[in-house]
């Protein structure tokens, strides 16, 4: 036999098995994830900006996100929606990693992007919890906390009115709402349910006569417009009644301007137009969807108790999408110029 055709049949032997071994190893387990660090900003000072964690475009343009997979976060003044389940018919889900629940005032005031960096970097793949550990995004809506116990055993709670607020610069308009009454509770929702409220007739004048309705949510949506003082349908609405749940015609529930605020501390009949235009327009607020970015917050507000500033808390969370999972941190809600609702977030893959 020539002796170099069997050194070139050995070599050609050597580099299958090394081949036959490289193979082996890829089919032994997937490739570790090496991550990479991204950051982008998105302008939330209108309506949603989307972000879709793993594409080199980033930042998505969604016409229906309530119907579409293309946006992974969605991000509107300080709120962060995910993209599943009662906001979208995604997968994704979140965990906190809350490493500065604890941090003082002093300590959030001298954190910077660049000093929490090593925070966010040091989290790794090995941090990542069980799958039932993430959380999906729920519906929250502003108007809340009502009633107590469930079912036939749910309660009113007493001393609870909203003071409603309606569209926007010298066009504002106020009204004050409670629910008075329940009755006739079922798992569908009170059989019969009554709301008092007065409103505004327009922009700064009095509260106009304190109105009543009575009626069933457990039977289906039931629309109410503040303004014409009547039960109404689909088309013009303020407030919507569906079992259990009130909705105001703004933010994920409608397409109006509605916001509302929660007061406590002033029984319903003491409050007249003057004392409620006191409530400063940045605490109304619109239902939203919410979940562990409601839960465990990624900023504090006026910390000083005069500075009336949004402070990233730097906090890391974990974003699972199907089986990848994401870290994500907040650094920053204003542009370099001061800007606000320009929200910066830095991420990077840690499994897939």
């Amino acid at each position: 036999m020539n002796p170099f055709r069997f050194r070139r049949l050995a070599s050609l032997g050597a580099l299958s098995a090394l081949a036959f071994a490289a193979c082996s190893q890829d089919t032994a387990g997937p490739v570790p994830v090496v991550p990479v660090t991204r950051s982008v900003t998105l302008d939330a000072s209108a309506a949603y900006a989307y972000l879709a964690l793993d594409t080199i475009s980033q930042i998505v343009s969604v016409a229906d996100p309530a119907g579409s997979t293309a946006w992974d976060m969605g991000f509107f003044s300080t709120t962060i929606t995910l993209n599943g389940g009662a906001a979208g018919p995604g997968s994704v889900a979140a965990w906190c990693v809350c490493n500065n629940d604890g941090a003082t005032t002093a300590e959030i005031q001298a954190m910077t992007p660049e000093n929490q960096l090593a925070a966010f970097e040091a989290v790794t793949a090995a941090d990542i919890p069980s799958a039932d550990q993430f959380a999906s995004d729920q519906l929250d809506p502003v108007i809340n906390g009502w009633y107590s116990g469930s079912g036939q055993n749910a309660s009113l709670v007493a001393g609870r009115t909203w003071i409603v607020r309606e569209g926007s610069g010298a066009g504002v308009v106020l009204a004050k709402v409670r629910v008075a009454a329940i009755a006739n509770q079922t798992a569908a929702g009170p059989a019969q349910l009554t709301l008092e409220y007065a409103v505004q007739p327009s922009p700064g004048a009095a509260f106009g006569p304190v109105y009543t309705a009575t009626f069933n949510p457990a039977a289906g949506p039931v629309y109410v417009d503040l303004t014409t003082a009547a039960v109404t349908g689909p088309s013009n609405w303020d407030l919507r009644f569906e079992g259990w749940n009130i909705l105001v015609n703004g933010g994920v529930s409608g397409s109006g301007t509605i916001r509302a605020v929660l007061d406590t501390t002033t029984p319903f009949a003491n409050i007249d137009a003057a004392y409620a235009a006191t409530a400063p327009a940045q605490a109304y607020r619109a239902d939203r969807y919410a979940g562990v970015f409601n839960a465990s917050p990624w900023y504090r507000y006026n910390i000083t108790g005069t500075d009336n500033q949004i402070w990233p808390t730097f906090q890391v969370y974990l974003i699972r999408r199907g089986s990848e999972v994401f870290k994500v941190q907040v650094v920053s809600y204003y542009s370099s110029t001061g800007t606000p609702r320009q929200i910066t977030v830095r991420y990077a893959k840690l499994a897939e």
